[in-house]
């Protein structure tokens, strides 16, 4: 007679279990400072005027423009990476450096003039260190995002502008400059933000990311070097027409409509969405 193991401590079931799926990363938040909530709103503006005051110059000699430009667009993203956003593995309590007690109440050796003489000393000096450590936390993510930038995110998207129909046997320096350009403006954030969490990544490939300034502005880097890469073929005869001038400029265009618009209430934190249940669940309610 066959015996029962449910009752017997210990004994494995032989349903099989299917996997927890990890939870997706929620949308990114500027961060609540002053300086962040400004800058973060600036921080297209400047991009699309420098793109402005240096578009002659971009027509006149691709190469050597994008060559000039690159270290300086590396320069904003990279302030504006450290001083706008949370690094990957951040938490509140880290970014905002406070170090207020639990119970709200005042330590016994600040009570009197001179005691609260001496934490206000003591004070600003823990605070300036704090503000030290707290810039070192979030440069050496940002430095290291770079890296993989130029490292990974380059070469990704040059083999992409050469299957989306970019020269394979000329204007090689105009492809991986151009996309070295694309890659500063949509990876760095990121990869800063993200890390190398895979979860994210398969919704970055699968457009599937909720909506917010780091992935609004890197779908709409993609989205406007698509759309800018439409005047090329066009028989007008213009100088700004060559390869890969109206993609660099949709592309920077593309950065600054994405991040502005993911902010706003209508589209934070939605989401993208091709799968076949939505589409039936559409249907459904249309009947």
């Amino acid at each position: 007679m066959p015996q029962d193991t449910s009752s017997i401590p210990g004994a494995s079931s032989s349903t099989p279990q299917s996997p927890v799926e990890k939870p997706s990363a929620p949308p990114v938040n500027i961060l609540p400072s002053p300086i962040a909530r400004i800058y973060s709103i600036a921080h297209p503006a400047l991009l699309l005027g420098l793109g402005a005051t240096r578009f002659e110059a971009l027509v006149a000699d691709p190469t050597k423009e994008l060559l000039s430009t690159l270290p300086w667009l590396t320069l904003v993203q990279i302030f504006y990476v450290i001083v706008c956003l949370p690094p990957a593995g951040s938490t509140p309590s880290t970014e905002t450096g406070t170090s207020a007690p639990a119970d709200g109440k005042s330590s016994p050796r600040s009570s009197g003039p001179g005691g609260a003489a001496r934490h206000g000393k003591h004070g600003k000096r823990k605070q300036h260190a704090n503000s030290w450590a707290c810039i070192w936390s979030r440069s050496l993510p940002a430095f290291l995002s770079l890296s993989l930038t130029f490292a990974l995110a380059t070469p990704v998207l040059t083999i992409l502008l050469v299957l989306f129909g970019a020269p394979l046997t000329t204007h090689n320096s105009e492809t991986v400059l151009c996309a070295a350009h694309m890659a500063v403006l949509s990876a760095t954030a990121l990869i800063y933000v993200h890390g190398v969490d895979r979860a994210v990544w398969n919704e970055v490939w699968g457009i599937a990311r909720p909506a917010d300034a780091v992935w609004g502005s890197a779908l709409g880097t993609g989205l406007g070097a698509w759309f800018g890469a439409i005047p090329i073929p066009l028989d007008w005869d213009r100088p700004w027409q060559a390869f890969p001038i109206t993609i660099l400029v949709g592309a920077y265009i593309g950065y600054a409509v994405g991040s502005l618009i993911s902010r706003t209430p209508l589209v934070y934190g939605k989401r993208v969405k091709f799968t076949s249940e939505d589409l039936s669940d559409t249907e459904k309610k249309s009947n």
